[in-house]
């Protein structure tokens, strides 16, 4: 009997007819193709990646990406294929060390995506901050804040209320064991994993409240990355001094690419504005959060998207964002502060520490870490992202692959997202003997990696932890397998493909190996660096 790994390569193999069948479409895409790379590697080399995928360790993270022969859905940061408009901009980049032309630009096109609120309105007092990358930004932003928290921490301050309900209580307390003077929760939606790592670094304690529709699992809500706005007040209202900040992630990436309302933004902001707390967006997808709401929340179907983002982010005293993301650039993040915000009247001279860590980490303020051709292209991005002909096409695309792969009868998050297809591996796996030590969800993005296609596993592991020698998963608990879909990169033929291969691995689920880590369980954001092998 063939031993796992061979027995799928077979089947994988079996998906190469000779002749492929050529799709029938009628919806043409809204770009064409204007330079192409040939990926290098031959999507018949099975055994190649196979000792690839074992050389590597089994982590997604340490495959080549050259040798990628048909999808890398391992994320939608930073993989975007960029515009001609952008390619022709970067050429124009000015390479000056201080106050490069593309600098002016990007703060001219703050206040026009984003809205006139956001313009630098106090000449002397900068509102806008450059960085190499959103994980840059929040690094930098989240160390100067706790900084700045525990100057002011009060001598008489409380133990944890017992009128908090008693889950949430423990999984504040969790939190706090182990850790130096932690004393500050910021709660989100769901902070990502890096988020999450950045705030713990800076000894703060990190709190998801995602929405009980979310946790529910229904089917049919539309706006599944809410936060639980019960949660929310309770906390506020018990242990609110302890809450410097409350973040939301727009769309919220952990649970699943969802989107959040405007209604739940605005209740938020209630809430905020009641206890005198800053509300912060990780802005990352700001505009496929936008056409959510147009599609989806009453009241705004006939509104554009550029007056939704307005509207959105009126609510807010300041975000960060990678704009790897909705700014379609391959490099670059920032971080924005509400002149008249609740933030930046509560820390007034805030902007210049943050101008400081930029000298330090990132350079001139002017360039931030970034080349100035970078700045340009990113300028162009931010006029595309909010544009409708192309966020229509971008997330129906996503909404097509999650059909195809629902049409096989793989379980994934519903309703789709709108920067990638999750795949709920609980309910993948309901019904075989499979624990979770066995940790069959880095097992399945290694079968993918030898079928062709990279994935990445964002649950129990990414998100769990290891204490006293004990797995402990996620709660809220999230178990998924993320396929993130780059910006304007593949076809939907490339796409169905990666379904092709998921289905051989539900037809065979059963014959999926466990996993056992051989370095790395117990390091910070393990999942980045951890080795794998299979049990065969």
């Amino acid at each position: 009997m063939l031993d796992p790994i061979t027995f799928f390569v077979s089947q994988f193999r079996d998906l190469l007819p000779e002749k492929p069948e050529p799709l029938r479409s009628f919806l043409p895409r809204p770009y064409r193709n204007a330079a192409v790379r040939f990926s290098g590697s031959s999507i018949h080399a099975f055994e190649e990646r196979r000792a690839l995928v074992e050389e590597a360790g089994l982590n997604v993270f340490s495959f080549p990406a050259r040798k990628i022969a048909g999808c890398d859905l391992l994320t939608d940061s930073g993989t975007t294929t960029m515009t001609l408009e952008q390619w022709a901009a970067m050429v124009m980049g000015d390479e000056s060390y201080g106050s490069n032309e593309g600098y002016f630009e990007v703060k001219e096109q703050i206040p026009i995506t984003f809205g006139p609120e956001w313009e630098q309105r106090d000449e002397l007092r900068e509102n806008f901050f450059i960085f190499h990358q959103g994980r840059s930004a929040e690094h930098n932003f989240f160390n100067l804040f706790a900084g700045e928290l525990r100057k002011s921490l009060p001598s008489d301050i409380k133990g944890l209320s017992n009128e908090l309900p008693p889950d949430l209580k423990t999984r504040i307390e969790s939190r706090i064991k182990g850790m130096r003077r932690p004393y500050f929760i910021i709660p989100s939606n769901s902070h990502f994993d890096t988020t999450e790592g950045n705030i713990e670094d800076s000894r703060l304690i990190p709190l998801n409240l995602p929405s009980p529709e979310h946790l529910e699992k229904n089917r049919d809500f539309p706006f599944r990355g809410n936060i639980d706005l019960s949660a929310l007040e309770t906390l506020l209202d018990t242990v609110g001094e302890r809450v410097p900040l409350v973040y939301l992630t727009i769309t919220n990436n952990t649970g699943g690419g969802q989107p959040v309302s405007m209604e739940n933004i605005r209740r938020v902001r209630e809430l905020t504005d009641k206890h005198d707390i800053p509300l912060f967006f990780d802005a990352c997808r700001f505009a496929e959060n936008a056409w959510f709401i147009q599609q989806n929340e009453p009241g705004y179907e006939d509104m554009p998207i550029p007056k939704i983002v307005y509207e959105m982010f009126h609510h807010v005293d300041g975000f960060h964002i990678s704009f790897k993301k909705d700014g379609l650039v391959n490099i670059g993040g920032g971080m924005a502060f509400k002149d008249d915000g609740r933030f930046t009247q509560k820390y007034p001279d805030f902007w210049m520490k943050m101008i400081d860590r930029q000298i330090l980490t990132e350079g001139h303020p002017t360039y931030g870490g970034l080349a100035g051709r970078d700045l340009k292209a990113l300028v162009e991005g931010l006029r595309l992202v909010t544009s409708q002909e192309y966020l229509d096409y971008r997330i129906s695309q996503v909404k097509r692959f999650g059909a195809k792969l629902e049409s096989y009868d793989i379980p994934i998050v519903r309703p789709t997202g709108g920067h990638a297809v999750y795949i709920d591996l609980d309910r993948f796996f309901a019904g075989t003997e499979t624990d979770d030590e066995d940790l069959k969800g880095i097992a399945f993005t290694a079968l993918m990696l030898v079928a062709g296609h990279r994935l990445v596993e964002l649950g129990l592991y990414a998100f769990g932890k290891l204490k006293d020698g004990k797995e402990i998963p996620p709660n809220p608990r999230v178990n998924f397998i993320r396929a993130s879909v780059p910006r304007l990169a593949y076809e939907d033929q490339d796409l169905f493909s990666v379904a092709e291969a998921v289905r051989v691995l539900n037809d065979y689920k059963d014959r999926i190996p466990a996993v056992e880590v051989v370095y790395g369980r117990d390091l910070f954001l393990r999942h980045f660096k951890s080795r794998f092998r299979f049990k065969l």
